[in-house]
């Protein structure tokens, strides 16, 4: 069996159950590089890297992790708006830990960009090549690949960079109920369902916003909140558009049980693998926010075979818009009725799922899977 390397966070959930399914596998034990390690100085990845299967993982969920890529971000060129607000380095690895805090997202994706663009120079059989991770880490990106490959996607309404912006974008293309989302976030975070209505305005939303010195801080919550004011709606997206959103139409999800659905699938080589359906009485349907998992195969049910298929169909094209990611994890919903659907969006690190099988096999297990098919097949 070829070498692996993991670059991760060692204490990560996503490493161990990585190396669980490598000992199931009867693979080697990958090696794993620390993500601190390679923004100290990515050059030492080269001997490791050559000739081995490397896996990138998320470098979400640390915190000194996270200070080190502002660091990296603060004088990286910001290409959408060169006077985008930033910190210095030197601030950045001096920030404290405040729990939730959402801290400087477009700096943090500048640093995460520049990392993966010298990754991406080094010789490596990468499972989810960082040229690919980049771009699929910026939402607007990915979205229009999506729209380029066929893929249905929500109606993206533009830039918005204030309140008074996206209120102009709304009305200009008539769209009232609108999602933004940071454009670099994820899991949910700096998602905002926002409606326009004739004398009302309401913004559901994780973010909770806190008052400090002058100035508006977010912080990323499980309990859902909702802004109903003006006053309170600008505060929000005054804070949260200057760090890039993309902003897409909201379109009604189908119900399922007591509340709406949307699904990921986990595609593996061009082939979905596993699905899990989620369900909100809210319009966010991330887990962790503690919405509720249902068998897909129960909705099934619900769905023409047709309809189904072309769903699936989309989210195979959406993965395969990026050819050299082994596996990509797409969100996508039917609207009432399970006619119709649309993509949300696809995840450079969307196979964390545990306890879904598919044929008995862990999502990391389908990939390792994968990968043996393939060098049987290549004789590589």
């Amino acid at each position: 069996m070829r070498r692996v390397v993991v670059i991760g966070n060692p204490a990560s959930k996503r490493v161990d159950l990585f190396q669980q399914a490598l000992a199931r596998r009867r693979w080697p034990v990958a090696e794993v590089v620390p993500w601190l390690d390679v923004l100290a100085d990515p050059g030492r990845l080269a001997p490791l890297t050559s000739g081995a299967f490397v896996r990138l993982e998320s470098p979400g969920r640390d915190f000194e992790v996270e200070k080190q890529l502002l660091a990296r971000g603060a004088d990286e060129p910001d290409d959408e708006d060169p006077d985008a607000e930033r910190i210095t380095a030197a601030t950045a690895r001096e920030l404290p830990f405040e729990k939730g805090r959402i801290l400087y997202p477009r700096q943090w994706y500048r640093g995460f960009r520049a990392v993966l663009r010298e990754l991406a120079q080094l010789d490596a059989c990468w499972l989810n090549h960082p040229a690919d991770v980049i771009e699929l880490f910026d939402k607007r990106l990915c979205q229009r690949r999506l729209a380029d490959a066929g893929v249905s996607i929500p109606a993206p309404l533009g830039p918005a960079r204030s309140y008074e912006e996206l209120l102009a974008r709304m009305r200009e293309t008539r769209k009232l109920r609108v999602f933004v989302k940071l454009a670099c976030g994820s899991s949910g975070s700096g998602v905002v369902a926002f409606a326009l209505g004739r004398d009302r305005v309401m913004a559901t939303t994780s973010v909770e916003l806190v008052s400090r010195d002058g100035r508006w801080l977010m912080f990323n919550s499980r309990r859902i909140r909702r802004y109903e004011t003006h006053e309170e709606v600008a505060a929000l997206f005054d804070t949260l558009c200057p760090e890039g959103v993309q902003v897409e139409e909201w379109l009604p999800k189908a119900g399922f049980r007591d509340g709406s659905c949307d699904l990921r699938v986990l595609i593996v080589a061009g082939q979905e693998r596993h699905a899990i359906v989620r369900i909100s009485k809210t319009p966010l349907t991330n887990l962790h926010l503690l919405n509720e998992r249902a068998d897909v195969e129960e909705l099934r049910y619900e769905v023409l075979a047709e309809d189904w298929d072309a769903a699936i169909g989309d989210c195979r094209k959406a993965a395969t818009a990026y050819p050299r990611c082994l596996y990509v994890g797409v969100d996508f919903a039917f609207a009432p009725g399970f006619g119709r659907h649309v993509v949300f969006e696809a995840n450079a690190f969307g196979d964390l799922l545990p306890g879904l099988l598919w044929h008995g096999l862990d999502t990391y297990e389908a990939e390792l899977a994968a990968l043996e098919t393939h060098v049987s097949m290549s004789g590589s």
